[in-house]
């Protein structure tokens, strides 16, 4: 009975970290960049260790033989990775281990060696349970399939209140619309066969924003051709730049849905065509409250469970004009919380929140200055910087921003949860750096955003992986 309870309590573990994996697919995707995988290869190594994860907790809780040391190899595997990541100086990092929640630190390599020497152990305990492979692969697979399903494609566009144009007010981008209208008319007058069209081709307006590049833009934009009663345009973020800074999008594919008057109803980050369609209906619903004669704080309310806001999404695409970096804060990022501060000015960190130089990733240290592995202090081309008497220039401490940040304002903090964007063709990670503040860092109300317990966001950082999307 005690064999049958731990052969099953490590195919337990095993299931567990494969789900988390799962449930987190960017994140875990990022974590296994940052111990220095290709981003080409990331994502594949990411289906391949929830695929070798899901298998093994499936043979061992049949009581295959030979599953424990296969196991256990596999496992051994993770140890050494790990344990190279902390001799180059990784600790801190995103271990990816169970998902993208763990740290990598002596504790996370002694709890992979202790696995490793349990998988190993097992035969030794006695025969495994003889469940039905069948079955025991079944339930895996089920698992999860269903834990990345429910957490990678949440129903409803993501809708943030500080992202995009203000909801019930009238936005610019009606006037594109309307001079689409007109050109239309124009063309068709000269058809005396047609009737020429009036207004708009439906009862909502639907403004899709793409961009070059972007994956999820392509596979969502035949959808929005499709959409009954839709008056559908499309604004690239190469092209249209002058309509995406009018609706202050934060990233592609984004959606605004207008009414025939030019007032917003609904907006979010889109990446399928329910959430797509969320949109729609829920503008449509907005409309038929507000033609209730209803007040604005009662349209909004009532209305954002037709919405059905997620509580997080996959990649998406974000981009910033050159003029409007101040209103943009930083791709993937509305000027809503200010960013940490930083050396350099944006708060670009390091996979252990150490600060780089936005423009290029160099390594700063806390006086901004580029320096070397050894953290002396370098000039643009590489050469240490020395004083007036040719001497190199000493070094100065380089501090994680987040950390650097609570001793400058006196206040405990902690890097907590993450979000991601997809600047420039790569994820972005953008990191909170929490604390029990009740004000954020540029004085407004504090947010819970993705911080844990009882903290909330003080300011905010961002990771660039090398992860495409």
């Amino acid at each position: 009975m005690a064999a049958t309870a731990a052969w099953l309590l490590i195919g337990a573990v095993l299931l567990a970290a494969a789900a988390l994996k799962a449930a987190d697919r960017t994140g875990t995707t990022v974590a296994l960049a940052a111990y220095g995988l290709p981003g080409r290869l990331a994502a594949p190594a990411f289906a391949t260790l929830v695929a070798v994860e899901a298998a093994l907790a499936a043979l061992i809780a049949a009581g295959v033989e030979g599953a424990p040391y296969a196991a256990a190899l596999v496992v051994t595997g993770f140890l050494v990775a790990q344990l190279v990541a902390l001799a180059q100086g990784n600790a801190g990092a995103p271990c990816g281990c169970f998902g993208s929640g763990g740290r990598l630190s002596r504790a996370s390599a002694a709890r992979t060696a202790v696995l490793a020497g349990a998988c190993a152990l097992l035969p030794a305990l006695g025969e495994g349970p003889q469940l039905p492979l069948v079955v025991t692969a079944g339930f895996t697979a089920a698992v999860v399939v269903l834990v990345a399903g429910r957490r990678s494609a949440p129903r409803g566009a993501l809708e943030i209140e500080g992202e995009g144009p203000p909801l019930q007010e009238w936005s610019p981008l009606a006037a594109w619309f309307d001079d689409a209208a007109r050109g239309a008319a124009a063309a068709d007058s000269f058809d005396t066969s047609t009737p020429a069209p009036v207004g708009a081709a439906g009862d909502v307006r639907l403004a899709l924003f793409t961009a070059p590049g972007c994956t999820l833009c392509k596979r969502i934009a035949p959808v929005a051709g499709e959409l009954a009663g839709v008056d559908v345009r499309r604004f690239d973020e190469v092209e249209d730049t002058e309509a995406w800074a009018a609706a202050r999008a934060p990233g592609a594919p984004y959606a605004v849905a207008l009414g025939a008057d030019g007032v917003v109803l609904a907006k979010g980050t889109v990446n399928d065509a329910r959430q797509l369609g969320s949109i729609v209906a829920a503008a449509r619903a907005r409309a038929h409250t507000a033609r209730n004669g209803t007040s604005r704080r009662a349209f909004l309310g009532r209305a954002g469970g037709v919405a059905a806001g997620a509580a997080g999404a996959s990649m998406v695409g974000a981009v910033i004009r050159p003029g409007d970096a101040d209103a943009y804060h930083f791709c993937g990022h509305i000027y809503t919380t200010d960013g940490c501060p930083h050396p350099t000015g944006l708060p670009r960190i390091d996979r252990r929140g150490f600060p780089l130089r936005a423009r290029d990733g160099k390594r700063v240290d806390d006086l901004g200055r580029v320096i070397d592995d050894a953290g002396r202090p370098l000039d643009e081309d590489g050469a240490l910087l020395t004083d007036l008497d040719g001497r190199p220039l000493p070094a100065a401490p380089r501090t994680p921003v987040c950390r650097l940040t609570g001793a400058r304002y006196g206040i405990r903090v902690k890097t907590d949860g993450a979000w991601y964007r997809c600047c420039n063709g790569r994820v972005r990670k953008l990191v909170d750096c929490c604390s029990p503040n009740r004000t954020r860092i540029n004085g407004d109300r504090a947010l819970r955003g993705y911080c844990y317990d009882t903290r909330k966001v003080f300011c905010v950082m961002y990771f660039q992986s090398s992860v495409p999307c």
